[in-house]
C-alpha cells in the first residue's frame, strides 16, 4: 500500500514523517521558552499531550476537534491511562459551523497566557472563511508572544493544476474529506502579515529535508507540495 501511494504522491510519506518530528521539536522548544497553554486544533489522534515531557504539570493542553472523533479518542485514552489526564481539556467544535473562540473561552482558555496554537494536517481541509476566522481568533484573543504553527499545500493541489496534486485531491475526495484551502507558493509571508502575524518563518521541503535527512537518509525523496510555517503575535 505504501508503495502504491508513493507512486501517486512522490515523497509525501517522508514529508509527513518529517512533519511529525518538526512539530514535536517545535513543541519541545516552546516548552523550554515557557509556554503555558498548548492549543491543538483538529487534534484527531494526536498524542503529543501525553508523550512529550514537560507538558504535564506545566502546560494546560486543549484538544479541539469534531465531537464524534473526540469521543472515540477519549474512550481510547481512558482505556490506556484508566482516566482522562487532568491537564488536558477536550473541546468539541465543528469547525466552520461553531464559533471557535466561544468554545475555547467556555473551556477555560486564558488569552493572557503565552500559548502555542498547533494545526497539523488541518487547514487544507477547511474552507478559506474558516481558516481566516481561526487565524483572526488567534490574533484578536491572544497576548504577546503567542505562537502559531501549521502545515499547508499550495493552491495547485486544491485546484488540481499539478498532476500529483490531482492524485492527492482525488484521494481526499474519495475519503469524504476534500481539500479546500491552499496558498499560492511564495505568498505565505504576505498572507500572514496581512492578518496580523510577525516573525513569519516559511519552512519549505528543501529546508526540512536538509534539517532532518542526513547520512543514509540524505537521498530520501520529499514532497515539494508540503510546507510548514510558524509565526508570532506581537
Amino acid at each position: 500500500m505504501r508503495e502504491h501511494y508513493e507512486s501517486l504522491w512522490h515523497g509525501l510519506g517522508n514529508s509527513i514523517r518529517v512533519r511529525v518530528r518538526f512539530f514535536d521539536d517545535f513543541v519541545k522548544n516552546a516548552i523550554n521558552e515557557g509556554i503555558e497553554q498548548l492549543i491543538i486544533l483538529g487534534a484527531g489522534y494526536d498524542t503529543r499531550g501525553y508523550r512529550i515531557e514537560g507538558l504535564k504539570g506545566n502546560v494546560k493542553v486543549f484538544e479541539v476537534d469534531r465531537p464524534d472523533t473526540q469521543e472515540v479518542k477519549k474512550e481510547k485514552i481512558k482505556e490506556i491511562f484508566g482516566t482522562l489526564p487532568d491537564y488536558v481539556v477536550y473541546v468539541p467544535v465543528d469547525f466552520g459551523v461553531e464559533e471557535l473562540g466561544q468554545k475555547l473561552t467556555e473551556s477555560g482558555y486564558d488569552r493572557s497566557l503565552k500559548t502555542l496554537f498547533l494545526m497539523e494536517g488541518l487547514v487544507m481541509y477547511l474552507p478559506p472563511k474558516a481558516v481566516d476566522e481561526m487565524l483572526a481568533f488567534v490574533v484578536e484573543n491572544s497576548g504577546k508572544g503567542i505562537l502559531v504553527l501549521f502545515d499547508y499545500f499550495p493552491d495547485s493541489v486544491i485546484d488540481g493544476t499539478c498532476e500529483v496534486g490531482r492524485n492527492m485531491k482525488a484521494f481526499a475526495e474519495d475519503k469524504g474529506e476534500p481539500f479546500q484551502f491552499g496558498i499560492k507558493k511564495g505568498t505565505i509571508e504576505a498572507f500572514l502579515a496581512q492578518r496580523g502575524f510577525s516573525q513569519i518563518q516559511d519552512v519549505t521541503s528543501e529546508d526540512y529535508k536538509k534539517a532532518y535527512f542526513h547520512g543514509v537518509n540524505k537521498d530520501r525523496l520529499v514532497s515539494d507540495l508540503m510546507s510548514f510555517v510558524h509565526a508570532t503575535v506581537e
